[in-house]
């Protein structure tokens, strides 16, 4: 239990950062190793969108990360309790370009 409270303490925090980068991701929420990323179509309006969420999850299991899509917008991450922060480091790599790309595909995103 120590080790989901804390790895997914790290795991937000690592969240918040890349919301920081991507206008699709319109908030992140969690306790220990329960996390959910909602995607708007856009951030001040908060508008869900289920598209660009699909998009992220299709483009994450190309690169070999499984998620599941949660209620209209969310992505669900929810890793093995005894997930350690390099592996949360490599999902989140292959989550944020997956992120990069759906946006680059959906909202005509400049790099």
């Amino acid at each position: 239990m120590k080790n989901a409270q804390e790895v997914g303490d790290y795991t937000l925090d690592a969240l918040q950062e890349i919301m920081t980068r991507h206008p699709s991701i319109g908030e992140v929420r969690g306790k220990g190793l329960m996390i959910g990323v909602e995607f708007v179509s856009d951030k001040q309006t908060k508008e869900p969108s289920e598209e660009i969420r699909d998009r992220v999850v299709d483009n994450s299991f190309k690169t070999g990360l499984l998620l599941l899509g949660c209620g209209k917008s969310t992505i669900r991450i929810a890793p093995p309790l005894s997930v350690t922060k390099n592996e949360v480091d490599e999902a989140l790599l292959i989550l944020e370009e997956a992120i990069t790309s759906s946006e680059k595909e959906l909202l005509q995103v400049a790099s």
